[in-house]
C-alpha cells in the first residue's frame, strides 16, 4: 500500500491452456505472477480495510481476433470496466479471458469486482477480530462474480495470493447443471402464438439465451436443476439426476406435453436422457386423456466429439442428443419425430460444489415478466452461478456438435395428410381443416 491510498494485490497464477472452440487443447501454463487487483481509495482502519478493487471505467487490450471490449455506451457505462491487465493476459491463455471484463456477453452486468478485506494486528494492538475469525493470520480474501469457478484468493504476512480451485470433483458429484431446451425449432412452434405457453416448475430455470422467438424468454433453453448423483467414476462414466419441469402447451391443437425430472447415464462415448413425460389431449367434447409415464428412455447421448473441459468450476461436457422415445409426441398415430432424429446439444457441468446452479444476473433470467407466451420460472436466493457453463462452452454455430433448428433433413414425420399442409389438431382429432399451418416446419 501507498500512502495515497493505493495498493495492488499480485499473486502466482498457473494452470493449462485452452480454447473454447477446442476442447482437446490442454496445455500446462508456467507459473507467471500478475496483477490480481488494483486499490484505490483505501481508509486504512486500526484491524484492516474494505475496498472495492478497480474494474469500473478501466480498459483493456486483447490480441487481435479474439473478444474484444466493446465502446463505453449509455447502456453498459453502470457496468464497463475490466480486471488488471496482466491478468486478463493470463486468462487469453487459458482461453477464459473474456469472463473478466466488459465483453458485450449477457452475464457483463455481474463481472465488476466484489469487495476485499484485508484484517490485520499491530504490535501495539490488541488482536480483534478479522474476517477470518478473532486472532487470525492476516488474510487477504476476494470472491469476483464474474469468474468461472469463483476463485479465492488468500495472503500471509507476505502477501502473496494463489488461486484455489475448490470445485474438483476429488469426492464424487456433489452439484452440477444441465443446459438442455429439448429441441429449438418445437420452442419456437409452441412459442410463437401469444395463446400457448411454455411453462417452468419445480426448480427449472427458462434462460435468456439462445430463444427460439427472439424477443419470447420463454423459448429460451433450459437450466435443470442438480437432484442427486448415484455414480461418478470419471467424466466419462457417471449417473446424475435432475429435478424441474417443463410444460408446452398448445390449447388450439388440443396438446400438452411435460419433460420432468432428467436422468442422464453415460458410459464412455455413448448415454441415454430419461425424463418423466406427458401427453394430455384435450379436444372438443371429449374428456382430457393424459398418458404420463416415467423414467422412459427419451433421448440417447453421443459423447464422440467431444473431450471433458476441466475447469476450477467442475467438468462440462457436451453431447448430441436424439430423441428415442417419441410416444408423447405422437398424436392419432402420426409423430412429430421419427426415432433417432436430432433434438438441442446438452452441456452438462459436473462439480465438486454443492449446488443446484439458480441463476442470477441477465444472463439467468427466467422468462414470464409479462411475456406474451406464458413462460415463467423460480426464483433463487442464492447465487451458485459458478455452476452454469458459459454459452460459449456450448457447441458452436459451425456444427462442433449438432445444431437446433429446423431439421433439413426431415423425410415427411409428419406426413398427416397427402393432400396439402394440415395441423397437428387434425392428427388429434380428425378436424379443424380450416388451419393450414404445417407442424412439420417446425420439427
Amino acid at each position: 500500500m501507498k500512502s495515497d491510498g493505493t495498493g495492488t494485490l499480485t499473486a502466482t497464477v498457473t494452470g493449462y491452456g485452452a480454447d473454447m472452440n477446442d476442447p482437446g487443447k490442454w496445455v500446462p501454463l508456467p507459473a507467471t505472477t500478475v496483477t490480481l487487483a488494483d486499490l484505490s481509495g483505501v481508509e486504512l482502519g486500526a484491524s484492516g480495510f474494505t475496498v472495492a478493487p478497480d474494474y469500473l471505467g478501466v480498459s483493456v487490450s486483447v490480441p487481435a481476433g479474439t473478444t474484444g471490449q466493446p465502446a463505453k455506451s449509455d447502456g453498459n457505462k453502470a457496468y464497463w470496466g475490466s480486471f488488471p491487465q496482466s491478468f486478463v493476459d493470463f486468462q487469453q491463455l487459458t482461453g477464459q479471458s473474456s469472463y473478466w471484463f466488459t465483453s458485450g456477453g449477457s452475464r457483463d452486468a455481474a463481472k465488476p469486482t466484489t469487495p476485499l478485506t484485508v484484517g490485520y494486528t499491530t504490535p501495539d494492538a490488541t488482536p480483534g477480530p478479522t474476517p477470518s475469525g478473532p486472532g487470525a493470520s492476516p488474510t487477504v480474501s476476494a470472491a469476483p462474480t464474474s469468474s468461472p469457478g469463483r476463485p479465492t484468493a488468500t495472503a500471509g504476512a507476505s502477501s502473496t495470493a494463489t488461486a484455489a480451485a475448490t470445485c474438483e470433483l476429488t469426492d464424487g458429484i456433489k452439484g452440477s447443471s444441465l443446459t438442455w431446451g429439448f429441441k429449438k425449432s418445437f420452442r419456437s412452434y409452441v412459442g410463437a402464438p401469444a395463446a400457448n405457453s411454455i411453462t417452468a416448475g419445480d426448480g427449472l430455470k427458462i434462460l435468456a439465451q439462445d430463444q427460439a422467438v427472439a424477443g419470447k424468454n420463454s423459448t429460451g433453453t433450459y437450466q435443470w436443476p442438480f437432484a442427486s448423483s448415484s455414480a461418478y467414476t470419471s467424466p466419462d462414466d457417471f449417473t446424475v439426476r435432475y429435478g424441474g419441469s417443463i410444460t408446452f402447451d398448445y390449447p388450439a391443437h388440443y396438446f400438452t406435453i411435460e419433460i420432468a425430472k432428467p436422468r442422464l447415464t453415460v458410459h464412455g462415448k455413448a448415454g441415454t436422457l430419461y425424463a418423466d413425460v406427458s401427453l394430455t389431449v384435450s379436444a372438443p367434447g371429449s374428456k382430457p386423456s393424459t398418458n404420463a409415464r416415467s423414467d422412459i428412455a427419451l433421448a440417447s447421448l453421443d459423447l464422440s466429439g467431444s473431450t471433458p473441459v476441466t475447469s476450477s468450476a467442475g467438468i462440462t461436457r457436451t453431447m448430441r442428443t436424439a430423441i428415442q422415445d417419441t410416444e408423447a409426441f405422437t398424436f392419432d398415430g402420426n409423430s412429430f419425430y421419427q426415432k433417432g432424429q436430432e433434438l438441442d446439444d446438452a452441456t452438462v457441468l459436473l462439480s465438486g460444489c454443492t449446488g443446484t446452479a439458480p441463476i442470477a444476473g441477465s444472463d439467468g433470467a427466467a422468462a414470464g415478466s409479462g411475456d406474451s407466451a406464458g413462460g415463467q420460472g423460480t426464483g433463487g436466493a442464492g447465487d451458485d452461478s459458478a455452476l452454469v457453463p458459459d454459452l460459449k462452452l456450448r457447441p458452436d454455430e459451425a456444427g462442433q456438435l449438432a445444431g437446433t433448428g429446423v431439421d433439413d433433413r426431415t423425410t415427411g414425420v409428419v406426413a398427416l395428410s397427402a393432400v396439402g399442409c394440415v395441423t397437428v389438431g387434425l392428427a388429434l382429432v380428425g378436424l379443424t381443416r380450416r388451419r393450414r399451418r404445417s407442424a412439420a416446419a417446425y420439427r
